[in-house]
């Protein structure tokens, strides 16, 4: 028996005169084994496989942007300024819509509260 070492030094003539020699006992069903694959798809493998492609892609993803150059830079901080505090005022109103969100939120939850409170008191 050849070691992987020898085998990797073959020709591609050596190799299919080993393929093709008859002598060689080939087990039974081997083809089909090889041809529908021996790799059992649970649904477990699945998502391990998944959630490896996504933490590959994340970790990818986090170095492009460590190292991507910077852009938008400015020469005139007036400008850089100017961009800033427009950045900022977007920011705050969006906290602001968000805010009364949460607090239209806050009243509904205590609706129910006060409702199962008026059963237990009846």
């Amino acid at each position: 028996m050849k070691n992987i070492d020898e085998i990797e030094k073959l020709s591609l003539e050596d190799l299919e005169r080993i393929a093709s020699d008859e002598s060689i006992h080939v087990p039974d069903g081997l083809e089909g084994r090889l041809v529908s694959g021996t790799v059992r798809w649970s649904p477990s493998r699945i998502i391990a496989i998944a959630a490896s492609l996504v933490i590959i892609a994340g970790l990818g993803l986090s170095l492009y942007d460590r190292y991507k150059p910077l852009e938008d830079t400015f020469d005139d901080p007036a400008t850089a300024y100017a961009v800033v505090e427009e950045t900022l005022w977007k920011m705050s109103g969006s906290l602001e819509v968000g805010m009364k969100s949460l607090e239209k939120g806050k009243d509904m939850l205590s609706r129910p509260s006060e409702v199962i409170k008026s059963i237990n008191n009846e």
